[in-house]
């Protein structure tokens, strides 16, 4: 019984001890910002947030996953409306000093795009397929689209307390489709460890 007892010890020790590992040089983020987004001729600003979960593998590197409402707009008639949401992935470069630190941004995206936009010169959809007319008897496309995108950034975490951070970030994303996306940032980023 008595060993019993001991591995029981032993496996709950291991457990904290793992998940006490799992969480060392992790880090959340919550951000608000501004986007301004576009794709073929369809673009519209909005406000915009992000929620991120990131990890310091080496003493100037993270790496940080993350997912982005970058536009929610439903328009205001026929032809316009866009809204985007974004998961990335992406690497970040730091430079640290008794401040806070600052970073690059380098990633990839998959960008979730629905909209409607008005066809171009050439009466031709450039995303989607046609889906009405306007009262000017001008066509509108309409798309639901899955894009991938680059993703570059620049910012800088400035230390508030032990292990809070405020952020300030600016981000460009540019993918398939001439998707492109524009955004600011001011977040909260807390170190879990």
């Amino acid at each position: 019984m008595t060993k019993a007892i001991k591995l029981a010890a032993l496996a709950l020790t291991m457990s904290c001890a793992m998940s006490v590992s799992a969480t060392e040089r992790m880090y959340g983020v919550v951000g608000l910002g501004y986007a301004d987004s576009e794709i073929a001729n369809s673009s519209t600003s909005d406000l915009s947030y992000r929620l991120a979960l990131g990890h310091q593998f080496d003493r100037q590197w993270y790496v940080e996953l993350g997912y982005q409402k970058l536009v929610d707009d439903s328009g205001d008639g026929p032809g316009t409306g866009l809204t985007a949401d974004a998961l990335s992935i992406s690497a970040l470069g730091k430079a640290a000093n008794r401040s806070g630190e600052l970073f690059y941004r380098m990633g990839l995206a998959n960008v979730d795009l629905k909209g409607q936009a008005l066809v171009n010169n050439d009466d031709q959809c450039e995303v989607g397929g046609v889906i009405g007319q306007t009262a000017d008897m001008v066509d509108v496309c309409g798309f639901d689209e899955g894009v991938f995108a680059g993703v570059v950034g620049l910012g800088f975490d400035y230390h508030l307390g032990l292990n809070t951070m405020l952020r300030l970030e600016g981000e460009y994303m540019f993918g398939e489709d001439d998707f492109s996306t524009g955004a600011v940032y001011v977040g909260i980023r807390y170190n879990f460890n």
